[in-house]
Order: C-alpha cells, then structure tokens, then sequence
C-alpha cells in the first residue's frame, strides 16, 4: 500500500496521507504533548493506528518513513486486523520507550490472507 499527500484534515492535521487507492488515510496531528501518527479508513475517525510520537521532533520522519516501510508490504485491501498485525503494540497503547526499537526495524515480507502477488 502507498500513499500521497493531500490537504490536511480534522483528523490529520499537520500531514495527510491518503493511499493511492483513497481507502486509508495515514499521518499526524498536534497536540499538547507533540505528534500523533494516526491511521484509519478514509472519512473515519482514525482506528488503525494512534502512537504519540511525543515532543521529540527528530523521531518525526523516521517513525513515519518506518511505518509506511511496513504498510507497502500489504495490499490496499487489508483488513484493520491485518494491519494491526504488522505493529508490535497491535491491541495495546503504544509506548515509545518499548515499541521505538521494534518499529524502527528494517520491514520485512509480512504475509497476510490478502497478500497481494508479486509477478
């Protein structure tokens, strides 16, 4: 899956991302305590993904590049499930201080029930 950017939203406030076939949205919103990276089907509040990424600017681009590393590994049409799956903290609160060195990992093949074939 692969995005491109497109004017900010409610719930992308500082970049929005849309994936190329307009069924995810992906990017990051202020807040008091700095960056959320959030995810969701498109129209919808985000459900995906919610990781605060917190005060320190430096881990902004890295963190992001590094998620979207992850989502090109699945089709568009993945279920939330499936790409929960790719993230350590799926069904739990994120927390930078446990999953940074996870997420920051090279991405690797991720096989879902949808996977898409490469020819």
């Amino acid at each position: 899956m692969t995005f491109q950017r497109t004017a900010p939203t409610a719930n992308y406030r500082v970049l929005h991302l849309l994936s190329e076939g307009g069924q995810w949205e992906i990017g990051l919103s202020d807040y008091a305590r700095g960056l959320r990276l959030r995810m969701g089907r498109t129209g919808r509040p985000p459900a995906v993904l919610d990781f605060c990424l917190g005060g320190d600017a430096k881990l902004y681009s890295s963190v992001l590049l590094a998620v979207l590393a992850k989502l090109e590994l699945v089709p568009e049409s993945s279920s939330a499930a499936e790409i929960d799956g790719l993230f350590p903290w799926a069904g739990t609160k994120p927390d930078l201080e446990t999953h940074l060195d996870c997420l920051l990992a090279p991405a690797e093949s991720v096989e879902t029930p949808n996977a898409l074939q490469r020819g």
